[in-house]
């Protein structure tokens, strides 16, 4: 049975703590053990990342008007899948299903929002897909060169295929020494900083665009607003490369595979969310991105050494597929902490 909103807030109360927690990540900004309906009218809806949120009025028991706020999808993903503002015009009566904020009386993560007209959508629910409205520039390149400009995303799973799982950086592979006190809280992407490039390059589906010359590649991500020049018109890394979470990038052609090797980059993760592996600076790279014979996918193989932090090389891989979607960028604008008060 659904209890009426003023009850369900006044028994989820009684569960919150004045002990500090982890206040990014879902299950740290919000309590998935207790549910909650909420019945109000929008006021307003940002359409941002990491999070986009919807903003509306509750009546409350007493019959004055409570200002909640909920907390969505990332909006570069809503936008990609056909969710818009208009859906959340002012005045627009919702009934959204969730869970209760830890921190927040008024807060809540969405799993599902009716809307007025009738229409309730999941909170993964793609309503369509946005093609972009900008064509694709052509480009020209020399004969026999793969053509991989355009716009790509991260390959759904195949129905039934083995979701894989586990952390990539296992650390038996590593001095494990060093993901000692490690908290989640570290994870650069609830700063809006770059994680690495092999993380950010699929990360939450977003969508990475690639531009190309015959001198170059610029690798453009839509997570984090990340961007990789790689140099095809050089052999050798200078000597004075300014370190930074991209690295120094030099690529070449192999068939249908780029060859990119990386190095000169600032320390920073390879995986940062949940046991806190590290990179050093002397940390180097080499990817291989393989076009397929239709010109549809692109895979991802890499090999990462670092003689600091790693006992052994690591190798991963990835791939991504040609989308109709727009880019958009990312602009983080992290509103986690916009009405929680006293920290």
């Amino acid at each position: 049975m659904k209890l009426p909103i003023a009850a369900s807030v006044a028994l989820i109360a009684t569960s919150l703590s004045t002990t500090a927690i982890a206040h990014h990540g879902s299950n740290g900004q919000f309590d998935h053990e207790s549910k909650i309906e909420v019945t109000g009218v929008v006021k307003d809806v940002r359409l941002v990342n990491p999070h986009a949120y919807v903003y509306f009025d509750v009546t409350n028991a007493a019959g004055g008007i409570d200002e909640w706020r909920c907390e969505m999808r990332a909006g570069s993903l809503l936008k990609k899948n056909g969710w818009t503002e208009e859906m959340f015009s002012p005045g627009t009566g919702i009934v959204i299903n969730g869970s209760q904020a830890r921190r927040e009386e008024h807060g809540c993560y969405v799993d599902n929002i009716a809307f007025d007209s009738g229409q309730v959508v999941q909170r993964n629910e793609t309503i369509e897909v946005v093609a972009a409205t900008a064509v694709v520039a052509e480009v020209q390149l020399a004969p026999g060169t793969p053509n991989i400009n355009g716009n790509w995303e991260r390959a759904r799973r195949a129905p039934g295929a083995p979701r894989g799982g586990g952390n990539p950086y296992m650390p038996t592979a590593l001095n494990s020494s060093e993901t000692v006190g490690f908290d989640r809280e570290m994870n650069p992407r609830f700063v809006c900083e770059v994680t690495n490039i092999f993380h950010d390059w699929t990360f939450d589906e977003h969508i990475n665009t690639i531009t190309q010359t015959d001198d170059k590649v610029v690798l453009t991500y839509g997570f984090m607003d990340l961007v990789r020049t790689i140099h095809l018109d050089i052999d050798s890394h200078p000597e004075n490369i300014a370190p930074s979470s991209s690295g120094h990038s030099i690529g070449k052609w192999e068939g249908n595979t780029l060859v990119i090797d990386t190095v000169g980059f600032v320390p920073g993760w390879l995986e940062g969310s949940r046991v806190g592996v590290r990179h050093g600076g002397n940390m180097h790279t080499i990817e291989r991105h393989t076009l397929s014979e239709d010109g549809q996918s692109l895979v991802l193989s890499y090999t990462i050494t670092d003689p600091e932090y790693l006992e052994e090389p690591y190798s991963g891989g990835a791939t991504v597929a040609r989308t109709p979607a727009a880019f958009d960028p990312y602009a983080c604008e992290d509103l986690t902490e916009e009405f929680v008060e006293g920290f």
